[in-house]
């Protein structure tokens, strides 16, 4: 999920029909990651909204495009969408983060064309401001996982992160 590129900005909750204030809603425009942006929409069918004690909750479905082998969704995609949710955790308490490291198990395959709840949620945030997230991703009404992941994020100032990145690369593209 990216910001917006001006540091401690963040934008207004949009109002959903019923009434609910989705924090990751990609039916009201809000917060989409570059790679989806041109489409206009979550590309893992990602909707998310604050839980409780720091969670974010919400649904994922994927479509034909990220079938893997067997009829079922590609491994990859599946890391997409939980390390998304993973990322909710930190933005949903008003903090840029990047993901540092994540480890995923798969417990059985998930289905595509189907709703499937995820939920992620914070295990500890350090004064370095490194963060221990855990997400989820079941099939809907059943309480076994499909997967989980557990990452580690790193807050980052937006302007000093991604400028150092920037120089770094122009450094090395000057240098050749």
């Amino acid at each position: 999920m990216s910001l917006p590129a001006q540091s401690g900005a963040f934008p207004a909750p949009a109002e959903s029909p019923d009434g609910a204030a989705p924090l990751f809603s990609i039916e009201f425009g809000k917060m989409l990651c570059m790679g989806c942006r041109p489409a206009g929409r979550c590309r893992f069918g990602l909707v998310l909204s604050r839980g409780e004690n720091g969670a974010v909750e919400g649904t994922a479905r994927f479509s034909a495009e990220h079938e893997g082998a067997g009829g079922v969704v590609h491994g990859g995609s599946v890391m997409g969408a939980l390390d998304e949710a993973c990322g909710a955790v930190p933005i949903a308490a008003a903090v840029l983060s990047v993901t540092a490291e994540m480890n995923v198990a798969f417990r059985r395959p998930v289905p595509l064309d189907r709703e499937l709840d995820v939920r992620a949620w914070p295990e500890s945030r350090d004064e370095r401001g490194h963060w221990i997230i855990h997400a989820e991703l079941y099939l809907s009404g059943d309480d076994r996982p499909l997967c989980h992941a557990r990452a580690r994020f790193v807050e980052r100032d937006p302007a000093t992160h991604y400028g150092r990145f920037k120089e770094w690369l122009d450094g090395r593209e000057n240098a050749g």
